[in-house]
Parts: C-alpha cells; structure tokens; sequence
C-alpha cells in the first residue's frame, strides 16, 4: 500500500466518522411524538352509543342460519353435480358461518318451558368432529355415495341442535330441489369465459 492510499484511507474514515456523530446528534435533536398519557379521558357516552349502534349492525341469529341453509343445500347439489371444488366451497362457507353464529352467540336461551341457557358452541363441537368431519372427508375422498349418507346424517345432527335449543319445528330434509341461483353446477360449464 502506498502512503497515498493510506492517507486516502485514513481520510476516508474521519469523514465517515464524522457525519456519522453530526447524524447521530441530529436525530436525538429531532423531536418525538409526546406519548399519550396512560390516563387519557374516555367519552364513556360516546363509547355506550358506538357500542350500541356495533351491536345493532350484528344480524340475527336467523339470518345467519338462513346463510347455513343456502351453503347447505349449494353444497348438495355441486357434490351431485361431482363438482367437488364448488362442493368443498359450500362446505367452507357453511362451517364458517356457523362458527360466525357461536362467536356471537355461544350460548343461547332455549325456547323450550325452561327456557335454559344452551351451550351451542359445545353442540357444535361434538358434531363439528364427527358428522361434519365425516362430509369433509367425503368431499376430499369425491365419494358420492358416502356423501350421499354422511350428509344425510350432519342433517340428523342439525335437527339434534334446533331440538336442543327448543325449536324442533325446524326441521331439515334432504334437498328435493334447487333454489334458483346464478351458480352452474355443471363442473364442465364454459359461459361464462
């Protein structure tokens, strides 16, 4: 190395030393954002009255079982149709919004005489691993005769929850036909591109 190099080198690692400290100083000049206090005033009014209007955009109940209803009957008629894509779809679809109804309502009063707190999310764990769990492996397994049967059976189970909560008057059935929808089930439709 020549002197030349070194006294470029040494230069060059003073200068880079040196706007280093200036930017160092000159972020801790830089103001901070004043941190807010842990105790700040809470619109306790404004909170009650955005609560309330959170809890009025909430549906029903029966308005998301009418959700559950529609995936349902979807899901029967792709898995006839052997569309299994569009059958494990409606399956998703229907699973969530019934997860959807027990994060809203875990419990729920029975409208039965005693009118007792029932415990859905628990129903809805004992079927969601086993009647449901059995439609799931069916749709994987494109199997449309254990479809046929397990599907027939998370009805039975269905029916075993609405009697639960005091409404045996729901009672589901086998699809007899399609509700109109602007979904082909054909799983070989062209239109549209």
């Amino acid at each position: 190395m020549t002197q030349r190099s070194v006294l470029q080198s040494v230069l060059l690692l003073v200068v880079g030393a040196a706007v280093g400290a200036l930017l160092a100083i000159e972020l801790r000049a830089q103001p901070t954002a004043p941190a807010v206090p842990a105790t700040a005033a809470v619109d306790l009014k404004a909170l009650e009255a955005d609560v309330v209007r959170l809890k009025s955009l909430v549906p029903p109940n029966a308005h998301i079982m009418m959700d559950v209803q529609w995936h349902w009957t979807n899901l029967w008629y792709a898995a006839q149709a052997k569309n299994w894509p569009l059958a494990q779809y409606q399956f998703n679809e229907t699973r969530g919004h019934i997860l959807w109804l027990i994060k809203k309502s875990p419990t729920m009063k029975s409208s039965g005489p005693e009118k007792e707190e029932v415990n859905i999310e628990g129903i809805f764990q004992g079927i969601d691993t086993s009647s449901l769990n059995d439609v799931k492996a069916a749709i994987a397994a494109k199997d449309s005769v254990k479809f046929a049967t397990t599907y027939k059976t998370m009805l039975e189970s269905c029916y075993s929850c609405h009697k639960s909560v005091g409404r045996p008057y729901l009672r589901p059935m086998m699809p007899t036909m399609q509700v109109q929808s602007v979904l082909n089930m054909d799983p070989e439709a062209t239109w549209p591109q």
